[in-house]
């Protein structure tokens, strides 16, 4: 453990609680030269005016009119440069603006001419501090706890000044002067912990607690703390003990649960461990939001350990049944599952916690990915459906209704949610490419040509070097067999761009056999059947094609027998097996 010192962003709080608000000045003003204020000869109407001005200055702070009132104070100073009341605001001002240089020339002239003015040495000291001149500020503090030593506010910022100098002896001592007048103080207790600790004093950090848990026996966070310390000092039992009473006490205890099963745990006794890890959870008083962070915990010690999967699994469906209710039960289930590839199962979980919470956006996309995966375009479309009955704004969703539209071969349905998608595109060029190249997947199948083209153009507009949308635009424009030299460029650049790509390889091969180049064509469709894990049933009729106009007609019905079998083919390819025959 470290001790958390008391920080700049504190010392400025301990500044602002003496009066201090924000400010900002419109000028910098500074502190006289040394002298300056002992050479002016101030009247009883300097002084006067002084003090009128000072109100005045004081009224515009109210009012936050921060820039005028430190002007008015610089003013009043020079009109009694004795007004310290006047120097003290100025201090304070340039502090809060992290000005400290000229922040301390003005508190210690305050100081200076009320020397025993109690804000004004606090204020210094916390300046001496922000300006990492911490031995003037703890000689101040020693100063103010000798002249006022029950004074606990002075010795608890002498403490911390120790603290924040790394002095942690001499801040213990001041800790048990503090004990000393006003009995045992949380707080106290708690900072001597951490200072023995950081000393290696574990034994005296484990009385100190000893004695916190006794006087406060019901609460948990001390109990824990004090468990921490057993347990780095190797005093297991001990801890065990601990747990046993506080669940002894109340049976529900969250947290002695979870410190039992942290107990079992590091003994190795890992069953044990999971079963108190579920009483934890049945207990009404474990939130889900800290069941939440365990599961995730659980999530990365299964994937490093696979040994803990099925207690995570066990667990997600406890919380389940815990929290029928709650949307978030169900999303931790399936992130589990998706990571197993247990997709559709996954699918399921992420739809149940999108049906209790529809509106979390995130969610309702998991599930239509999850779709995409699983290959179910059906339920993509009801999917996107309800999505876009809370999301109608959302791009995303009409992609996916389109996609599923379009494998189901619902044309026009799909033309129109990809149009109307399109539309609400903004400032995402990778979304506007997916829309515009399923368009022009769309409105090739629809055979309007004329909009196929004109879709794969704006697409290109945007990545003229997208091989997908080079790719998929070669390829229809080869099956119309039209502007062939054109689409020989694109396909070539495709594959220049993304080599090795089945569909590519295959998309050039079906150009050149368009141009009548057959060698050419057999070579690069040769190349997509072997690319392949699973040759398509196009690329595998393709190859058979091209064989048969390179007059090897034997070998050309063997692909085309195996393109049957894998499908996806041309309504041609029966009756080409059958008559052993070309039909184009």
């Amino acid at each position: 453990m470290k001790i958390k010192t008391i920080s700049k962003i504190l010392l400025a709080g301990l500044i602002l609680a003496t009066g201090l608000s924000s400010c900002k000045t419109a000028q910098k003003p500074v502190a006289a030269p040394s002298g300056y204020m002992e050479r002016q000869m101030t009247t009883d109407t300097d002084r006067l005016e002084s003090s009128a001005i000072l109100v005045e200055a004081t009224r515009q702070k109210i009012l936050g009119n921060w820039p005028q009132a430190v002007v008015l104070y610089l003013e009043a100073t020079k009109k009694d440069p004795r007004n310290d009341a006047a120097f003290f605001e100025l201090a304070k001002a340039h502090a809060m603006q992290g000005e400290f240089a000229d922040a301390l020339k003005f508190a210690q002239r305050a100081a200076e001419i009320d020397p025993n003015n109690t804000y004004y040495l606090t204020v210094l000291a916390d300046i001496y501090t922000l300006s990492n001149q911490v031995d003037q500020s703890i000689e101040i503090y020693r100063r103010l706890t000798g002249e006022h030593p029950q004074r606990v506010d002075y010795l608890m910022s002498l403490a911390n000044t120790y603290l924040y100098s790394g002095r942690y002896n001499e801040a213990l001592q001041v800790f048990d002067r503090l004990e000393e007048i006003s009995g045992f103080s949380e707080e106290v207790s708690l900072q001597k912990q951490k200072i023995l600790v950081e000393q290696g004093r574990i034994d005296e950090a484990i009385a100190e607690a000893e004695k916190m848990v006794a006087l406060f026996p019901d609460e948990t966070m001390f109990a824990e703390l004090l468990s921490d310390l057993y347990m780095e000092a190797g005093q297991v039992e001990k801890a065990r003990a601990l747990f046993e009473r506080m669940l002894e006490n109340d049976p529900e205890n969250p947290m002695g649960h979870l410190m039992m099963a942290d107990y079992y745990q590091e003994k190795g006794q890992t069953e044990k461990a999971f079963e108190s890890l579920k009483m934890a959870f049945r207990s009404p008083r474990l939130d889900t939001e800290n069941k939440g962070r365990i599961m995730y915990t659980f999530y990365n010690l299964s994937q490093e350990n696979p040994s803990y999967l099925d207690q995570a699994l066990e667990l997600c469906e406890l919380l389940i049944e815990l929290h029928p209710e709650d949307a978030e039960p169900y999303l931790i289930h399936g992130d589990f599952l998706a990571r197993e590839n247990r997709l559709e199962e996954a699918r399921d979980q992420f739809l149940k916690g999108a049906q209790l919470d529809p509106s979390n956006v995130a969610v309702w996309q998991q599930v239509l990915v999850l779709n995409n995966q699983l290959g179910d375009y059906q339920a993509m479309l009801e999917h996107s459906d309800l999505a876009l009955e809370y999301f109608f704004e959302q791009p995303l969703f009409f992609l996916f209704n389109g996609l599923a539209h379009m494998q189901l071969k619902n044309y026009e349905d799909a033309a129109s949610s990809l149009e109307h998608g399109s539309i609400l595109v903004q400032n995402d060029k990778e979304l506007g490419i997916q829309f515009y190249s399923m368009l022009g997947d769309t409105y090739h199948y629809l055979n309007d040509f004329g909009r196929s083209d004109a879709s794969y153009e704006k697409a290109l507009q945007i990545d003229p070097k997208n091989a997908t949308v080079l790719n998929n635009y070669a390829y229809h424009l080869s099956l119309r067999n039209t502007r062939l030299d054109e689409a020989e460029f694109m396909a070539t650049e495709a594959n220049r761009l993304q080599p090795g790509i089945s569909a590519y390889q295959d998309t050039l091969g079906w150009v050149l056999y368009q141009k009548g180049r057959y060698q050419e064509a057999a070579e690069w469709i040769g190349k997509a059947v072997q690319s392949a894990e699973e040759a398509s049933g196009t690329v595998l009729e393709h190859y058979g094609d091209v064989l048969f106009k390179l007059n090897q007609p034997d070998l050309a019905l063997e692909y085309w027998k195996k393109a049957q079998e894998a499908g996806d083919t041309s309504e041609l390819l029966p009756k080409k097996i059958n008559d052993r025959m070309l039909y184009e």
